[in-house]
């Protein structure tokens, strides 16, 4: 049996990286897009397109799933 750290790194880290993967899929948008300054002094904002937000939305859900599996698998081979 691992110290309680131990085993709460093992369910902290996993329940982060499931919380970053849902906040990817929920909101692609804001997460990949940024400015782009000119030399004019000019502002353009660049956006991805749409077949990356797609993929970005499976992503985060297939991280995520894969997370939240793993929190649960420590708590089954972790007791």
């Amino acid at each position: 049996m691992l110290p309680a750290p131990f085993r709460l790194f093992f369910v902290a880290v996993p329940l982060l990286v499931a919380a970053g993967a849902l906040a990817m899929a929920a909101f692609p948008r804001r997460m990949m897009s940024w400015q782009m300054r000119g030399p004019g002094g000019t502002t353009q904002r660049i956006e991805p397109s749409e077949t990356r937000i797609l993929m970005m939305r499976v992503m985060g859900v297939v991280v995520a799933g894969l997370a939240l599996l793993m929190v649960v698998a420590n708590f089954a081979f972790i007791p």
